[in-house]
């Protein structure tokens, strides 16, 4: 394993504990729950959320599923995967699987491998991860044909094109870049693309792709 990957594990199980504090619920609500609106979801969906880190969405979903279907939760840091877990069994909830993998790897053989070679994702759900991933064009590539047809995939992130005092401290804080083309190369991917650029004042989009 890279030295610059074991330091990005190592800083984000030390940033668990405080996670939840510095990325508060309301902070980021419209735009997790317009993006979860996006997703359009229904009960019995796979839903596979990376990196899903403390967890923060899985309360969302539930609104829409009520407790059914299968909701695939892959993180790499294990700090923030305890804290997922945390939740789930606080919740008793019985539809999630909590996964400690690189998002790099999590492609089509590595869901049969750990499921079968029938499973699809109905809907992926990729928030404030792309920013950080550094191969975050292989990860796009990978869930995109994790997809069942007519699969939505949704990424929410930041995106801030010109340098800024802000975008330093969000860069500092998360240990990733702000301003990589991440929805724009989703965009070329599929001729069904929606984009909404208004949260967090202009710094954080929702964009939805559709598989056809």
């Amino acid at each position: 394993m890279r030295n610059s990957l074991k330091k990005a594990i190592n800083y984000y199980d030390i940033f668990a504990q405080v996670y939840d504090l510095f990325s508060p619920k309301w902070y980021y609500h419209e735009a997790r729950d317009y993006s979860i609106k996006q997703l359009q979801l229904k009960e019995g969906d796979t839903i596979l959320n990376l990196p899903c880190g403390t967890g923060q969405n899985f309360e969302y979903i539930q609104e829409y599923i009520n407790n059914t279907g299968l909701i695939i939760g892959i993180d790499l840091s294990d700090g923030m995967l305890r804290k997922a877990k945390r939740k789930v069994n606080q919740n008793d909830w019985k539809n999630i699987h909590i996964i400690q993998e690189d998002a790099t790897k999590v492609n089509t053989t590595w869901l049969a491998t750990q499921y079968d070679n029938t499973l699809r994702a109905d809907v992926i759900l990729c928030d404030l991860g792309l920013s950080g991933f550094p191969a975050w064009e292989k990860v796009i590539d990978n869930l995109y044909e994790l997809l069942a047809p007519q699969g939505r995939l949704v990424i929410m992130d930041w995106y801030l094109p010109k340098p800024t005092l802000r975008g330093e401290l969000i860069k500092w804080i998360g240990k990733g870049e702000v301003d990589r083309p991440i929805y724009q190369y989703l965009q070329s991917k599929t001729n069904d693309f929606s984009v909404n650029t208004s949260f967090n004042r202009g710094g954080v989009f929702v964009a939805t792709g559709i598989k056809s």
